[in-house]
């Protein structure tokens, strides 16, 4: 599965360090450290329009990251807690997503299509 943002509290940064798209994945071959599992918040899908972040739930856990190359990937090893957004972040989000599948379906004009 993959999110689209997830954001680490930070000491440095006041609202948390926030980043992705990020993979979760659930078994690794490689040796994991549990040592070092910060709490993070993942947001799965969302939209920023107006600077706004519009999304219709949040999820919380903690877990362990792998950083290779360009590809950020987290191994949760706590349940996760699912946490629905404000009504008006809902609403906002299902106005943006509502009319995307049908601009991505729609054919497009050209020359050749004629």
């Amino acid at each position: 599965m993959e999110v689209d943002e997830i954001t680490v509290p930070s000491p440095d940064v006041p609202g948390g360090l926030t980043f992705g798209p990020v993979t979760l994945e659930t078994g690794w071959e490689d040796p994991v450290d549990l040592s070092n599992e910060p709490p993070v918040t993942m947001t799965p899908h969302c939209r920023r329009v107006l600077g706004i972040r519009w999304y219709r739930e949040t999820y919380r856990t903690r877990g362990v990251f792998h950083v290779t190359r360009d590809r950020i990937t987290l191994r949760p090893t706590a349940p996760v807690v699912v946490e629905r957004a404000a009504w008006w972040r809902r609403c906002g989000y299902w106005l943006l997503t509502r009319g995307s599948p049908r601009r991505r379906g729609a054919p497009a004009h050209s020359a050749t299509n004629r």
